[in-house]
Formats: C-alpha cells, sequence, structure tokens
C-alpha cells in the first residue's frame, strides 16, 4: 500500500512538472494593430493586391491600377495612377527615394519618388516581378529585374540609354527572383546584379 502511495505521489508530481513545461512552452500571441485611416476608404473601394514595406513608410498597390505610400499609421501621403488593372508587385531600393511598379496590362515604371527620374516600358504580356537594385539611387549602371515568363536585366547605360536584354526564359512563372536565385545560372546572374556586383 505505501508503495501504492509513492507511485501516486510520483505521477502527480510528473504531471504538475509536465503541466509547468506546457505552460512555459505556448508560443507568444502575435500582437498587432489594424492599420486605419486612409487604408479604411482605400479599401472601401478598392482591394488591395500587394504591399511594400520600408522602413519610412508603406506601399500598398491595388486591383485598380493605383498604388498609394501610406505612414505608419495609415495615413495617405502620396497616390500614382499607375495603370488601370491590377498592380502586380511593388518594389523599393533601399533608401526608399525609387519605386518600381509591374502592373497585369505589361507596364512596368520605375521613378524616382522625389525626382524628376522616370522610366516606362510596356511589355507585350502580363509583367509579374519588379526587383530594383538596392542602390538604385548611388549605382553607376541604374538596374532592376522585370518579367513573368521572361526575364529582363534593365541597365541605364552610358548616354542614358535603356536596354533590356531577356536574360532569361520560361515556362515556368517566376513570383520573386530573389527566393530563386540558387536554381539556374540566370539566377545568379540576377543576384550578382542586385547585389551591386559588375559583370
Amino acid at each position: 500500500m505505501a508503495e501504492a502511495e509513492e507511485k501516486e505521489t510520483r505521477s502527480n508530481e510528473e504531471s504538475t512538472d509536465e503541466s509547468e513545461e506546457d505552460e512555459s512552452e505556448e508560443e507568444p500571441k502575435l500582437k498587432y494593430e489594424r492599420l486605419s485611416n486612409g487604408v479604411t476608404e482605400i479599401l472601401q473601394k478598392d482591394a488591395a493586391s500587394c504591399m511594400t514595406v520600408h522602413e519610412k513608410f508603406l506601399a500598398l498597390g491595388t486591383h485598380y491600377g493605383k498604388v498609394y505610400l501610406l505612414d505608419v499609421q495609415g495615413n495617405i501621403t502620396q497616390k500614382f495612377d499607375v495603370s488601370p488593372v491590377k498592380i502586380n508587385q511593388i518594389s523599393l531600393d533601399e533608401s526608399g527615394e525609387h519605386m518600381g511598379v509591374c502592373s497585369e496590362d505589361g507596364k512596368v515604371q520605375v521613378f524616382g519618388l522625389y525626382s524628376a527620374e522616370e522610366f516606362h516600358e510596356t511589355f507585350d504580356c502580363p509583367i509579374k516581378i519588379v526587383a530594383v537594385h538596392p542602390h538604385f539611387v548611388r549605382s553607376h549602371f541604374k538596374q532592376f529585374v522585370t518579367g513573368g515568363k521572361k526575364v529582363s536585366l534593365v541597365r541605364n547605360s552610358f548616354l542614358n540609354s535603356w536596354n533590356f536584354p531577356v536574360a532569361f526564359s520560361s515556362q515556368l512563372r517566376m513570383n520573386n527572383p530573389r527566393l530563386q536565385m540558387h536554381q539556374t545560372e540566370c539566377h545568379a546572374l540576377l543576384y550578382q546584379c542586385l547585389r551591386n556586383i559588375d559583370f
């Protein structure tokens, strides 16, 4: 009988230890605040299709082809009418001074938010990705990557001329060139471009 009581005491101690471990292993709850102000107004009339976050602001693309720059409280600071159709992706350089935008109708725009510098091109197919060089504002060759089934490395070279050879063509659609760099030699080339290494 003493042995039975001893076993019961041990099992109670073990279960208490396990319950303490379970309590301490609980994952912390995610705390968030819903963006309000201008975002609420935007989402009543339109639907968000993409968003990019910078340390200074947020960039929100919509299904009606608009791009909004928002402060951290969700107030609209700037609005751009880029296209009549859905914005697929927005890319910002590290300084937050240049923005690249691509849309479902094949339009690609890279422009300075605080300057008149601009690049516009319309392709014959929907453009799904755009990635502006992280140091676009300082780089010797202004560079960005754009594409869907075909990926183009666009460079601004001598005498301010833009050239955009097809760097890669595939039946597979690319969603984010930075996530797939390890798969092909082309992606390694794009990775070098985005890391400001001349080739």
